[in-house]
């Protein structure tokens, strides 16, 4: 019979064992497995490393092309590789070359294009600006064109009227202009651009006005009730200078129109007034 020893008894062999199995560490924790282990780590985190790099935006065309033309050199070189192999390998890298010399040229193209469609923009601005300054320069010569020939027109002297004495011996004296039938008061309007040199009372006229035109031809108006303008006043073709009456020798309200060249003495009006398509 075994002997007390005290509240327990020590542990056989095989409990032994067994408690060693229990607290004994894995076998890669052990100092044979901890290199390969350290190893392993390194080599995934140059993977990792390897990975995002080739990941970049920036690098990816460059570590690609690279990888290509250093494959194909290595494959070339390689003793091992049959005709066959070696022509598809140096196929290939010619592609891989023509590819990346393709993809310049579309660049150039597309720049080459970019530049033609900014010039040929360029070239319709400036047309365009030729046309709109040629259209106001003609639009320009034109409002002055108008406004010498509106300038240089001529109107009638009266806006309506006939013709009631022509010019000639009448009543045994000579009629020195040709008279319109008008009732007092009727516009009498200057027949072109001139200056009135002459108004007011004067014997056998009543009360006249002259008008010098830029020719030197002056008209008289005369039998008038009232003058619209002063002696030295500009006036324009169309515009009012007087008023119609029954003044000086007359026999009934109307106007006496005289013409005469150079201020001189009067002329048969009708060539005058033809010219200028006033008759």
């Amino acid at each position: 019979m075994t002997e007390y020893t005290g509240r327990h008894r020590p542990p056989t062999r095989a409990e032994r064992r067994a408690i060693e199995r229990r607290s004994r560490l894995p076998k890669s924790f052990s100092p044979a497995y901890a290199l390969p282990t350290a190893a392993a780590v390194t080599l995934a985190l140059t993977a990792v490393g390897a990975t995002a790099a080739q990941s970049s935006p920036f690098s990816a065309e460059v570590t690609q092309q690279a990888g290509d033309t250093l494959g194909a050199s290595t494959m070339l070189e390689d003793p091992q590789l049959t005709k066959a192999v070696r022509t598809e390998v140096a196929a290939a890298s010619r592609d891989s070359s023509g590819l990346s010399e393709r993809r310049r040229a579309v660049s150039d193209d597309v720049v080459a294009s970019q530049v033609r469609a900014e010039r040929a923009q360029e070239r319709a601005d400036r047309d365009k600006e030729r046309k709109e300054l040629a259209e106001k320069k003609a639009e320009k010569e034109k409002a002055e064109k108008e406004a010498r020939e509106a300038a240089n027109a001529w109107a009638r002297p009266l806006a309506s009227g006939s013709l009631s004495s022509g010019y000639g011996f009448r009543w045994g004296r000579m009629h020195s202009g040709l008279d319109y039938g008008a009732a007092v008061g009727t516009p009498l309007r200057a027949m072109g651009k001139g200056t009135v040199i002459g108004a007011g009372p004067m014997s056998g006229y009543g009360i006249y006005i002259d008008v010098e035109y830029a020719d030197g031809t002056v008209s008289r108006y005369g039998h008038l009730s009232s003058v619209a303008t002063s002696v030295g006043q500009q006036v324009a073709p169309g515009e009012t200078v007087a008023y119609s009456g029954n003044t000086g020798r007359s026999t009934g309200p109307h106007l006496h129109l005289e013409i005469r060249p150079g201020g001189g003495e009067p002329v048969d009006p009708t060539g005058w007034l033809t010219e200028r398509g006033i008759l």
